[in-house]
């Protein structure tokens, strides 16, 4: 079900089901509105509201948010509203964001469970009309786009966050498409209604005018109602909030007669105080001098002042005392009042009623149009690229677009190649100047965080950042340090997508900053020669918080063993190279230690990153009880310590690649470790027993070891993802957790799981491949009810699966090829959702016995390579894909090869039989049949949106002669075809095309392969369009043979339905079939013959006239696909 903010329409519809309005939806309303959004929802509408009211709203609207919840098909209000949201986006008049609230897309897409059973329940109480089809076209329309999802233990707030941005990006964006066209008219209407006529003026909108227009709406510009608004317009320094408040301010002003503008300086604010912003603001309003003592002028003047509205405007508050005339008892202010608050701190307005708005960066077309219009230039040519490097680093910030533009404008295409070069290293001097402002107002701790962030943590995690910056003790809350907080709140980082991020202007800031920063950083780049000089240095050495040392070109050199001594202060230690971050190239570490490196006794080290650690171990004097993150990879480390140290508060390790590693003793007393990464420590022969105190460990990363024999026998409860891929030694498993959701055993030398695997209740990921030695599974397996993919591929010795006594429900992937299963068990239907199944490369296999017309489900089957395989059951009503590649004794498949179900989703179907030389011509003849009927059912309405450029449905199999099916033929690559007149009239559902294609001179290839054909109307000037008929594309080396000629068969829409009133007039058509690689013709392919047919829907069809007719057809789907809905009967 769908508040107005505004008299002037929503820019935004939520669709929601009642029981998120009071906590979930309000939440995500009052964000919008902070942002200047204009959000609707339908809690202020009268009861007894017509349908047609909330339909107006959804059409003015330019984005609709779908919030979908496990109740919502309990709503035939939510279901209308959805179908349409759906009309309108088809029109392409709204863009919609589904919103998934603790609910799987997967159970929208297969009406699973209740919110299946609601929908059936709610359509048989309504009627049983032919709504249903509608609500499960709208349902999977919305689905089928690109969607934001809330899962259970996602931070809301951060979540409603997330979608309020990507809403403000989808409104720029429409603003720029409207700029550039009109909006479309709505189906039926020849003309605009008169006051919808298209304004000239819309075209021609600055650069950022948008953003204005949305400010405008949330203040209400008229003045003419009876409440007082007060605005707060934050952002970041330069994105331009006095711009648009001064704006607004202008306008205001003209309807209000009584009006001030209060400029704040927050470097003479100590000097002028609270008496003197109470005086001014009042001698402002009252247009005249005015003396009232020692008392309060507010107090003073209320009964003058409350008697006319008023408009305000507090220009630049960065101290809450600079507002507090607004805080508290505010009756000096009459009803209808307009005031205007800019701010670079919007923690400041937290104790003040009023609205937020987050001033919105310019997008890339506003901020080359700014940044055009400063440097008074053409953009072209190297020009045009390097302006788009400027404004890609200008990040959509108005004041620096502008900087930038005066400081290049006049120059040659030189001074602009120099200063590009320099331009993350060397600040403009208006745009440093301005930011180091922001960076001046904060205390040092939160200077200490920026520039921490700015030269360690850049875009990590926010999580891993806020414990890195706070070092909070680990038995208190993760909110004991501010600093994260307040850094965001003042706009000198973002949390973005659950990272820190830092604005690449601020980043140039901070590297001029640690200049400055009176030694408390030492950054050491690559090309210095003299840092050793620097570490034995004397003088503020306890200062010293971080240092960075760049060894890419760093020839060889020593280490003093008191480098680090003195060093109180240090927090922040980075060895690495720039050129490989990763370690990953053979060279060594040019930096000699010598054998004891000397720490401070009490250091308060937390962070030590150093890529080829040189020595057998860390330096026994380093007490690493501050120590949160360990990262050595690469290192040449036998041993953390001598001894197991005491570290509390050590919660990531990373020790990857350090192949001389036998020992683990050193992290036994790290009770608070969460992750773990031993990956490529290929002497690791065992793990102590003392891994048992490792209490929080949730995830252990084992790659390679290839020296791992066993795992020890421990319980380590807390453990959610084990890794022991390529542990080639590993001959045993043993559950060590309970609760693991994801296992990688692949590349193991296990033959055998235990029966205890049976407790993995959470397991959803199970992945076996390459275990060359398993023999088969325990039977017990069907226990697994959580698990989602089973991996089994190449498991060569394995000869039977294991039966499936109960449905496992969430099963979707099982990958057996490469197995030498001889049959698949008949009760394999049990797993009732499984999407994805592959069997390929067997050649045990010589037919399929489970009924698969039972698994609804089964979107990809894979048999390729399957030598010994002779025929194929009927197949799965809903499958998308079957690839029977090289299955050279296929001789038969069902006929007819699946039950065909009339369905509103899009699916592009495919069903490759490449050499499949034995397939007879019955079967050739069941799979024609089935393309045909199956395109046949498909209404071209449900894919004219846009052009198709693949086929809906595609085939092809060995065979040298085009379909009867086909009554247009040509010898060659072209057809050429006269359309009668009324060729675009009637039941034409689309085209298929047929060719016929020779590999005679195909040589072995492994990149992929495409038929392609294209289409050209001769007699009128129309664009060529291209799509593809059929092909594949396999990924990896493998090389593919095809030895005699194939049929290729593509359905298509062709055009889609505006483009269609266009070619009326076509009547004479080219169509060139062509074997391409995606970019190019390929050699030793050549079309033999090509053939073309119209597809009508069936006789049948054109008897049913009106939506409630086409129910049954719906309606046989639920009843094949979904029967446990009839069972509710």
């Amino acid at each position: 079900m769908a508040t107005s903010s505004s008299s002037t329409g929503p820019q935004v519809f939520i669709n929601f089901r009642g029981e998120l309005r009071s906590n979930f939806v309000s939440h995500l309303h009052a964000a919008l509105e902070r942002q200047g959004i204009n959000s609707f929802i339908d809690s202020k509408e009268k009861p007894g509201v017509d349908l047609k009211e909330l339909f107006s709203r959804i059409e003015k609207s330019t984005v609709a948010l779908a919030i979908l919840s496990s109740k919502y098909t309990e709503s035939h209000w939510c279901l209308d509203e959805l179908v349409k949201i759906k009309e309108c986006v088809d029109l392409r008049t709204l863009r919609v964001i589904p919103i998934f609230y603790n609910l799987k897309p997967d159970t929208v897409k297969q009406l699973d469970g209740n919110f299946g059973l609601q929908l059936w329940d709610l359509w048989k109480k309504k009627g049983r009309d032919d709504r249903i089809l509608k609500w499960d076209a709208a349902l999977q329309g919305v689905r089928s786009k690109k969607a934001l999802i809330l899962e259970e233990h996602t931070n809301e707030a951060a979540f409603i966050n997330l979608i309020a941005a990507h809403v403000q990006d989808f409104l720029s964006e429409d603003l720029a498409l409207r700029e550039e066209n009109p909006k479309p008219q709505g189906r039926g209407e020849e003309n605009p209604k008169p006051e919808e006529r298209s304004n000239p003026a819309v075209n021609n909108i600055k650069p950022g005018e948008q953003r204005l227009k949305q400010l405008e709406e949330k203040l209400i510009m008229d003045c003419e109602d009876n409440e007082s608004r007060i605005v707060g317009i934050v952002g970041m320094a330069g994105i331009g909030k006095t711009y648009l408040a001064e704006t607004l301010f202008k306008k205001l002003k003209k309807k209000v007669n009584s009006h001030v503008f209060i400029k704040l300086d927050s470097e003479k604010w100590n000097d002028q105080k609270l008496d003197w912003l109470q005086k001014t603001l009042v001698e402002g309003l009252l247009d005249k001098s005015i003396d009232c003592g020692n008392g309060n002028p507010l107090e003073f003047w209320k009964d003058t002042l409350v008697k006319k509205k008023v408009v305000i405007f507090f220009d630049n508050v960065t101290d809450k005392k600079q507002i507090k005339p607004l805080l508290g008892n505010c009756n000096w202010i009459k009803a209808g009042s307009r005031i205007l608050i800019t701010t670079r701190d919007k923690s400041l307005l937290k104790e003040l009623t009023c609205d937020l708005f987050h001033v919105p960066k310019l997008n890339d077309r506003e901020s080359l149009e700014l940044f055009r219009d400063q440097v008074c230039t053409t953009l072209e040519g190297n020009i045009m690229d390097m302006s788009r490097k400027f404004v890609d680093y200008a990040g959509g910030n108005p004041f620096a677009l502008k900087e930038f533009g005066d400081e290049l404008c006049g120059k040659d295409e030189d001074h602009w190649k120099t200063r590009l070069g320099k331009l993350t290293q060397c600040s403009n001097s208006m745009v440093g100047d301005k930011l180091r402002i922001c960076y001046d107002e904060l205390n040092e701790k939160q200077k200490d965080a920026f520039l921490d962030i700015a030269c360690f943590f850049r875009s990590q995690e926010e999580n891993y950042v806020r414990t890195l910056l706070d070092s909070f003790n680990v038995h208190e809350s993760a909110e004991s340090g501010t600093e994260l907080r307040d850094l965001t709140d003042k706009f000198l980082i973002d949390i973005c997508d659950g990272r820190v991020e830092m604005h690449g202007l601020f980043c140039t800031v901070a590297k001029e900053l640690v200049e400055t920063s009176g030694g408390k950083y030492w950054l050491f780049p690559s090309n210095c020669p003299e840092f050793t000089t620097a570490l034995a240095k004397k003088e503020g050495r306890n200062k010293v918080r971080g240092i960075v040392l760049d060894m890419s070109e760093m020839e060889e050199k020593s280490l003093d063993s008191q480098a680090f001594v003195d060093m109180t202060s240090l927090q922040y230690l980075k060895v690495y190279s720039s050129t490989d971050p990763g370690g990953h190239n053979e060279a060594k570490c040019n930096l000699n230690l010598p054998d004891e490196l000397e720490f401070p006794k009490d250091n308060i080290l937390r962070y030590l990153h150093w890529v080829k650690f040189p020595k057998k171990e860390l330096p026994s004097n380093l007490e690493p009880k501050n120590l949160i993150d360990l990262r050595l990879p690469y290192s040449n480390i036998t041993t953390l310590w001598n001894c197991a140290k005491v570290t509390p508060k050590l919660r990531w390790v990373d020790l990857s690649h350090s192949s001389k590693l036998t020992s683990l003793l050193g992290l036994s007393k790290a009770p608070n470790l969460l992750r773990l990464i031993l990956e490529g420590c290929t002497s690791l022969k065992e793990l102590p027993m003392e891994m048992k105190e490792l209490k929080n460990l949730s995830f252990l990363n084992l790659i390679g070891c290839t020296s791992l024999v066993s795992l020890p026998t421990v319980t380590i409860n807390s453990l959610k993802t084990l890794i022991l891929s390529g542990c080639s030694n590993l001959q045993t498993f043993k559950v060590i957790s309970t609760n693991l959701e994801t296992l990688h055993l692949n590349g193991t030398a296990i033959s055998i799981l235990p029966q205890a695997i049976s407790n993995l209740h959470k397991l959803n990921i199970l992945n076996l491949k390459d275990c060359q030695n398993l023999v088969a599974l325990p039977d017990c397996l069907w226990k697994l009810k959580s698990l989602q993919e089973l991996k089994l591929s190449r498991c060569a010795m394995m000869e039977s699966f294991p039966d499936v006594k109960e449905k496992m429900e969430n099963l979707q992937l099982v990958l057996l090829d490469g197995t030498a299963i001889k049959e698949m068990p008949r009760n394999i239907i049990n797993l009732s959702f499984l999407r994805h199944l592959s069997l390929s490369r067997n050649d045990n296999i010589c037919s399929l016995e489970f009924d698969m017309g039972q698994m609804f489900y089964l979107k990809w089957l894979e048999v390729k390579y399957c030598k010994n395989l002779t025929s194929l059951p009927g197949l799965p009503p809903n499958l998308q894909c079957l690839n029977a590649y090289g299955c050279v004794s296929l001789r038969t498949v069902a006929s007819p090869l699946a039950f065909l179900m009339p369905t509103n989703q899009i699916h592009y179907s495919t069903f490759i039989f490449t050499n499949c030389h034995k397939l007879e011509q019955v079967s050739k003849s069941s799979i024609i049949s089935y393309v045909q009927k199956k395109s046949e059912l498909m209404s071209d309405d449900r894919y004219n949106q846009e052009f198709v450029f693949k086929s809906l449905i595609g085939t092809c199999f060995p065979g040298c002669d085009v379909p009867a099916w086909f009554n247009h033929h040509a010898f060659g690559s072209v057809l050429k075809l006269s359309f009668p007149r009324d060729w675009n009239e009637g039941k034409l559902n689309g085209i298929a095309l047929c060719c016929v294609v020779s590999f005679k001179d195909y040589k072995d290839q492994n990149n992929g392969l495409q038929v392609q054909c294209t289409s050209e109307f001769t007699n009128v000037s129309l664009s060529r369009e291209s799509f593809i008929i059929g092909g594949w594309s396999e990924p990896g080396d493998e090389h593919h043979t095809i030895e005699t000629d194939h049929i290729f068969v593509g359905y298509t829409t062709l055009f889609n339905s505006k483009k269609r009133q266009q070619f009326t007039s076509g009547t004479e058509v080219s169509l060139t079939f062509e074997v391409t690689n995606g970019t190019s013709g390929v050699e030793g392919c050549k079309v033999m013959k090509c053939g073309f047919t119209y597809v009508y829907e069936p006789e049948e069809a054109e008897n049913l006239s009106g939506a409630i007719s086409h129910a049954p057809l719906r309606t046989r789907s639920f009843t094949n696909g979904r029967r446990y809905l009839w069972n509710r009967e």
